[in-house]
């Protein structure tokens, strides 16, 4: 009785589930090989208009510039991240969007319920529901785990378990906005020298009322949707509003150059902020001077195993256009066969590639090394312009950037992996700009020239001809790779993927040997 009683349920359930997939961003207009880069931007979608640009790439500067911006609103904050921890960072961050509502602003916040901590956790969803609550905060959570398991369950799809919002998004009054890698957690905003497991990334603040209203519409996509739950409540007895009020003055005061009050000293998020010393004074301080570029923002929805998206299409357009140089920063590389093919095409014509990304030392995500980790000797063989430079310290390298030619910089949340490929929301910002490129260069081209330990360089053995020598199992032949930098207790620790990862492959996919 009680096995019909969960069959009819379950029955019921997949009858009023939501089909996918859901509507997807207008495509691209047509696109014919043999365009110029200048004329394969202008296909990019809009506004297409000169912006205001700064760029992000210090921890403590990027922190403080959100602080600025939540202090600059007057009248909207919209909001997206797929990660805000419990942490100082997180809670004053929570602290300033009340502080903002309670002043009159109209707030909005969409997080992941994959990605961030607070939403799998009792006090956590104290916390978010006590910021929705007396709609002052209209907050929602992303696909609830709940939900996720139960339409991977019903409808035999594991990508509904994965696909997720993926957006780093904050649009102030319609008119400024930031996006890029960072979320809203200590290891991104932490001093790298002082702090080993410190992200290193990108963000751009762009001034510009048409990109704030592409980015607002990119926004309101995931907001508005079926997916995205509620997380308003009442008001919780021992309320938790003091604290993410206290949490805001705190940090307020710290990046002022200024002391908490005393009465926080007893808070376990006080210890935290103070280890932050950087931080002290911080908007003090006056950002770097901002760029002009003609920006445009691509913008891709959650979507389930489809990898045909604005941003994906907009980057392969990019790559057969390009005729001198594309420089990448990614922190997973999961190629997929369309991509290789598209860089050999651009080696072929002669177009230096450059690519930056983790190693088993410094990447976050063991699977996405598994994967890599077969991948790069083979990339390397069929793409002979391809110089490949991986992190040999602890630090992550979180940044998602892409330069063609100098010319175009592309800065946002989408990896070189299947799951930004073909499953999550993703926004990239697009400039045309070579001081724009230049800056987005920068830190990586001087890490480059700083070389090993910072970053080591991957290489396979070439012929006096420059092709890629093989084995008699037909596999590359490696000069220096993560076995000569790795110990063994960190490929230990991979090898258990490598099991995961071949079982894994026709759910992704994507093979992970070419």
């Amino acid at each position: 009785m009680l096995g019909l009683l969960v069959v009819a349920a379950g029955a019921a359930l997949w009858a009023s589930w939501p089909q996918r997939p859901e509507p997807a961003p207008p495509p691209l207009p047509p696109f014919q090989r043999g365009l110029s880069l200048r004329e394969t931007f202008e296909t990019l979608p809009g506004p297409g208009q000169e912006a205001s640009l700064r760029l992000f790439t210090d921890n403590t500067e990027a922190w403080a510039e959100r602080w600025r911006l939540l202090e600059s609103a007057e009248h909207s904050i919209d909001v997206s991240y797929f990660i805000l921890h419990e942490d100082i960072f997180g809670l004053s961050f929570l602290g300033h969007l009340l502080e903002r509502a309670r002043n009159g602003v109209s707030v909005r916040m969409l997080l992941d319920a994959l990605g961030t901590k607070m939403s799998r956790e009792i006090a956590g969803n104290g916390y978010l529901q006590e910021l929705g609550a007396g709609k002052r905060v209209s907050l929602r959570t992303y696909r609830p785990l709940w939900r996720r398991w139960t339409e991977g369950l019903l409808t035999l799809r594991p990508s509904a378990i994965v696909a997720s919002e993926h957006d780093k998004i904050m649009v102030i009054d319609g008119r400024r906005s930031l996006t890029g890698g960072r979320n809203i957690a200590v290891e991104y905003f932490s001093d790298p020298r002082k702090d080993d497991h410190a992200f290193k990334d990108v963000d751009v603040r762009i001034d510009s009322k048409p990109v704030a209203a592409a980015l607002v519409r990119a926004f309101e996509h995931q907001f508005a949707s079926e997916d995205a739950v509620s997380a308003s409540g009442a008001e919780s007895e021992a309320s938790r509003s003091s604290e993410l009020l206290r949490a805001y003055a705190a940090m307020d005061r710290w990046l002022h150059g200024k002391d908490p009050e005393a009465a926080d000293d007893s808070a376990d998020w006080l210890a935290q902020l103070r280890e932050h010393t950087r931080l002290r004074g911080a908007l003090l301080r006056e950002p770097a001077p901002p760029l002009r570029a003609e920006t445009r923002i691509l913008d891709s929805h959650t979507r389930f195993n489809a990898p045909d998206d604005q941003i994906t299409e907009g980057l392969w357009r990019l790559v057969q256009a390009a005729t001198r140089e594309i420089f990448v920063q990614t922190p997973y590389v999961v190629l997929s066969e369309q991509g290789v093919r598209a860089l050999e095409d651009a080696a072929a014509r002669g177009v230096a590639i450059t690519l930056v990304t983790n190693s088993p030392v410094s990447s976050d995500n063991a699977l996405s090394q598994a994967f890599f980790l077969e991948q790069w000797p083979e990339l390397l063989a069929r793409v002979p312009t391809l110089r490949l430079f991986v992190a040999g310290r602890e630090h992550n390298l979180h940044a998602k950037a892409v330069t063609f030619d100098g010319e175009v910089a592309l800065v946002g949340t989408y990896n070189l992996d299947p799951v930004s490929m073909a499953f999550n929301s993703e926004v990239m910002a697009a400039a045309w700009s070579q001081q724009v490129a230049g800056q987005v260069e920068a830190t990586a081209r001087a890490a480059i020239a700083r070389g090993a330990p910072e970053l080591f360089e991957y290489r396979i053995e070439r012929d006096s001809a420059g092709r890629a020598v093989r084995g008699e199992d037909g596999r590359v032949a490696v000069r220096f790779g993560p076995r000569d930098h790795c110990t063994p207790e960190e490929w230990a620790a991979l090898g258990a993927y490598w099991t995961v990862l071949k079982a894994a492959k026709d759910f992704v996919g994507f093979s992970p040997i070419l």
